[in-house]
């Protein structure tokens, strides 16, 4: 016979039992998930709830938050996640093992905004929010190729400007006639005193047979006086024609600098060699700076959605009877993860699984990996492993990004002159390796169907060289990059193959080769300024001259006539004798 109240009243406790454990299990979860996070984490863990079922043995947290531990990071949640279920396997548990068959993460976002700081501490950094990278006020490759080409050609100009032929033979003109002038112009003015002096002398005769002997000097000093202005006159009559001969030896001044120009090479213009591959290594950095965001993700997925708590045994001594057989005490051997990740200040729709979490990766039979795919303003999709086994720390991060239409890129990081990359389709493929800090990796990228442009400043757009870098830029429609990187990631060195390399260095030489010879016909424009300057300030010199000194004989002659006249009035022609000495004179001051 069945003893009803007892089985009964048995079961009734079984099941007492298993709804208290039910109902007590789940805050008890949460405190041991709470506290074991945050000992290995060092920053705030809140759980909305958790819930635990016996059968099948479940486990389930919902409004689930991570903060960064990270410096400057307070106000960011490493990983936060809607709902967190886990199915755990029975036999496992039976020997003391955490093991869950399949699992599930919903909602997920990484690096998500918080309202209070998830530091312990409870300090506040000013630097709440993440700014992504502006344009550099510093010269680009683009801006510093340009800004080259036409600062050291006007400056290499202006240096050959003032260099001239014509200028120089110019000032040899001046000095030469200045100096025939100062000597024309002392002349003159001796000549003007030693007249004024005979004039003194003419007015202290007053009795012309008594002074007979100083009217005989005053005759003879005239006499080398009238010769020397007829000398002065005739330097002053044949300068015009010598002056002409020199002015027209500026022609061939002209031409020694026209042909200095012809054979013109500007140096130091070395920056066109490496310019393509420069300017597409400045763009493939900033890309894996970008690729970067994804990494840290792939981290934080493996850092922080499982972590042993740090627990002390009671009593007793640990033996490990194991040894390498021993397997993880805490494992999710699958996992799906459905959620939101943001990278490059674009947000995309995670999907995907991940495989081996644990806190103990050194005891894995295969390192963890999380597949992953983003979609968002482009589809991206993710291979992450890490292997901490046999004391290894690595990494591996595969990023593909399947052919689709490409988004316009600008290639330089300044504002004054970029390469506007637009339209066709683009497929990039990334593979990242780390061991430790060092760090290698490959980048292959193909766009076919692209246009390129240039955007410069205003003060660039009207040079040649930049109607020359578009000209060249124009004719591509396809670009492929292919780089290897190697070692931290503050210090990255790249082998870049590209064929825009090719294509960028002969299209900056093409801008140079223009920019040189529109240079060379501003400098033969300039010579033919400045001949034209030089003979008007020569010719309108000269006039000035000229009138200067022709006033100077001018003035020497008319006192010349004056002291004659003055002679003749003192003479009474009426007498013979003195009427013979009035002719004499009379012929010697005319």
């Amino acid at each position: 016979m069945i003893r009803w109240r007892f089985v009964v009243t048995r079961l009734l406790i079984v099941s007492a039992v298993l709804v208290l454990l039910g109902l007590g299990l789940g805050p008890v979860a949460r405190y041991v998930t709470v506290l074991g996070l945050q000992s290995a984490t060092g920053a705030k863990v809140e759980i909305g709830t958790t819930q635990v079922k016996l059968f099948p043995p479940t486990i389930r947290y919902e409004d689930f938050r991570v903060a960064d531990p990270r410096d400057a990071k307070e106000m960011r949640d490493a990983f936060r996640a809607d709902a967190i279920e886990l199915a755990l396997d029975g036999n496992a548990i039976l020997h003391r093992r955490w093991v869950a068959r399949e699992g599930s993460i919903t909602g997920l976002q990484i690096g998500a905004k918080r309202d209070t700081s998830g530091h312990l501490s409870g300090h506040l950094s000013d630097d709440e929010d993440f700014e992504a990278p502006s344009l550099s006020d510093k010269p680009g490759v683009l801006s510093n190729l340009l800004g080259s080409i036409t600062d050291r050609l006007g400056d290499q100009a202006e240096q050959a400007a003032k260099d001239l032929e014509t200028v120089r033979r110019s000032e040899a003109i001046k000095t030469r006639w200045q100096r025939e002038y100062e000597s024309l112009a002392k002349r003159a003015s001796a000549l003007e005193q030693k007249v004024r002096d005979f004039k003194s002398n003419a007015n202290e005769i007053e009795n012309p047979l008594r002074d007979w002997d100083k009217i005989g000097k005053t005759v003879g000093l005239a006499d080398e006086t009238r010769a020397e202005l007829k000398s002065i006159l005739a330097a002053l009559d044949a300068v015009p024609a010598q002056f002409q001969a020199d002015v027209a030896s500026l022609q061939q001044a002209k031409q020694i600098d026209l042909d200095r120009i012809d054979q013109y090479i500007p140096g130091n213009l070395n920056e066109s060699q490496n310019f393509g591959i420069d300017l597409i290594s400045e763009a493939v950095q900033n890309q894996i700076a970008t690729i970067r965001d994804y990494w840290e993700g792939g981290r934080t997925l493996a850092n922080y959605t499982i972590v042993a708590p740090e627990t002390e045994r009671g009593r007793g001594v640990d033996i490990d009877l194991l040894g390498r057989t021993r397997q993880p005490n805490i494992l999710v051997r699958r996992c799906k993860v459905q959620g939101l990740m943001r990278a490059d200040g674009n947000a995309y729709s995670l999907t995907g699984t991940v495989e081996n979490l644990t806190p103990d990766p050194q005891l894995l039979a295969e390192p963890l990996r999380a597949q992953l795919q983003l979609d968002g303003p482009q589809v991206v999709n993710v291979d992450y492993i890490r292997d901490r086994r046999n004391d290894s720390d690595i990494d591996r991060l595969t990023l593909h990004w399947p052919q689709s239409q490409a988004p316009e890129t600008r290639l330089g990081d300044d504002s004054r002159a970029m390469v506007k990359v637009s339209g066709g389709k683009r497929e990039i493929w990334v593979q990242m390796r780390s061991e430790g800090e060092q760090i290698q990796g490959r980048f292959v990228s193909k766009q076919t169907g692209v246009r390129l442009d240039l955007e410069v400043d205003s003060k660039y757009e009207s040079l040649s060289a930049t109607q020359a870098l578009r000209e060249s830029l124009a004719a591509v429609d396809a670009v492929t990059i292919d780089a290897g990187f190697e070692g931290r990631w503050d210090h990255l060195s790249m082998n870049m193959e590209t064929n825009l390399g090719d294509i960028l260095r002969d299209a900056a030489q093409t801008a140079i080769t223009r920019q040189v010879a529109a240079s060379k016909q501003q400098m033969k424009q300039k010579v033919q300024q400045t001949v034209a300057q030089e003979e008007a300030k020569l010719a309108a010199w000269f006039n000035q001259q000229q009138l200067a000194a022709q006033s100077l004989t001018a003035k020497a002659d008319g006192l010349l006539e004056d002291l004659g006249k003055k002679l003749l009035d003192g003479v009474d022609s009426s007498e013979v004798t003195i009427g013979r000495m009035n002719e004499f004179l009379n012929g010697r001051f005319r």
